[in-house]
């Protein structure tokens, strides 16, 4: 039934995007491949094309305040609430997951490996500007690590930035997000999950701007993503 009611409310939405601009909206680096299969596919259903934009969430949050036109920001609640801009609603897509990774050869599987003499750098996203950052700072302070460890920390801007290290064979771990390795695949050594209890909570959903100036299109899109459709493409991203 429920089903059914949400394929009716997309059919009105869409109908209501007849005279309607594209839907402008932003999100972290991290989740691009995430956000960019849920624009594709609603693209696909509604016929409506969104304009995205990415970056570490700074990046974001001033490009929203500064420009006046995204009027959707896909990112953690905790950080977006924070960040002075006023949000209409959120619309929860899921819970992240923080993870250790590190590249082919590195003898890592668990944090209490960081402090082996081999593992000379720690690639993290900025804990100031990145969701992902602040999670494994604070995990690394939980798990007693932070002084341990300072000095092989490589702080980057963002989450692929940290994959790109991995990748590349460049530190020996990062700490970084589920969404952006799990299809990496033979390109890294490996991943574990970092223990949940060691970090907040990270509830990762679409905040609807405030002042959002096209409500029929924000509508028809926050409508989607509650939508069966929706909720496997974030499962299948690891959310």
């Amino acid at each position: 039934m429920r089903k059914f009611v949400l394929a009716v409310l997309l059919v009105f939405a869409f109908a209501s995007l007849a005279q309607a601009g594209p839907l402008i909206v932003a999100a972290g680096a991290g989740y691009k491949k995430f956000v960019t299969e849920l624009a594709g596919t609603y693209e696909q259903q509604s016929g409506q094309k969104l304009e995205l934009v990415f970056g570490n969430m700074g990046q974001v949050v001033a490009q929203a305040k500064g420009s006046g036109k995204i009027q959707l920001i896909i990112g953690e609640q905790g950080f977006l609430q924070k960040t002075g801009l006023a949000f209409a609603s959120f619309h929860e897509l899921g819970r992240g997951a923080l993870v250790l990774a590190w590249p082919k050869g590195r003898g890592v599987t668990t944090l209490d490996d960081l402090v082996k003499p081999e593992i000379k750098r720690l690639a993290m996203p900025d804990p100031q500007k990145a969701i992902y950052g602040a999670a494994g700072a604070e995990a690394l302070a939980r798990s007693g690590l932070s002084a341990k460890v300072r000095d092989k920390l490589l702080v980057v801007a963002t989450v692929p930035q940290v994959t790109s290290y991995l990748v590349l064979g460049e530190v020996d771990a990062g700490l970084t997000n589920l969404t952006d390795v799990m299809d990496l695949g033979q390109k890294i050594g490996g991943w574990s999950r970092v223990d949940e209890r060691l970090y907040a909570p990270i509830v990762i959903g679409a905040g609807v701007l405030a002042d959002a100036r096209d409500q029929a299109a924000v509508s028809a899109f926050t409508v989607f993503l509650a939508s069966p459709k929706a909720r496997e493409i974030a499962r299948k991203h690891g959310l």
